[in-house]
């Protein structure tokens, strides 16, 4: 019975990380940053100095609820292969994260920069479709469990 109500709790948690953390990637993707290039250049170190502060304690405690339920259903779960290419789908939301999106991030702190701003709305497609792809797999493996 625990081993049960352990795999449910992680589902749970990780259907609702990935369904809350894709909304929130089409949001930036269609939304925020294409707004870069409308944002008042005098103000534009302000305004990413703002995004940079307030998007992690939006974003990052689902990450890492995300990943170690991720981990724990991989581990532990009877249906292995969609578990490793789920875990997997999260190591590479991860790994665009911390090698292309807070660099460029860290490269707009010193003001606008045209590039910049693109290869964060370029590169971000990629997070967009890796969680877009993770919740319709999620999506389908609650509806067949239900």
């Amino acid at each position: 019975m625990t081993l049960l109500f352990e795999y449910d709790f992680n589902f749970k948690a990780q259907l609702f990380c990935c369904f809350y953390l894709t909304g929130l990637i089409w949001t930036i993707q269609s939304v925020h940053y294409p707004a870069y290039h409308y944002i008042d250049l005098a103000k534009f170190i302000q305004y990413q100095d703002y995004h940079t502060k307030w998007i992690t304690p939006v974003v990052a405690p689902f990450m890492i609820l995300e990943l170690f339920t991720a981990l724990i259903l991989m581990i532990s779960s009877k249906n292995q292969t969609f578990w490793v290419i789920n875990f997997i789908g999260v190591l590479l939301i991860w790994a665009v994260t911390f090698f292309i999106s807070v660099p460029t991030h860290n490269r707009l702190m010193t003001g606008y920069d045209q590039k910049a701003a693109q290869t964060l709305i370029i590169t971000n497609w990629l997070r967009t479709v890796f969680w877009s792809i993770r919740s319709a797999g999620l999506f389908y493996i609650w509806s067949v469990k239900i």
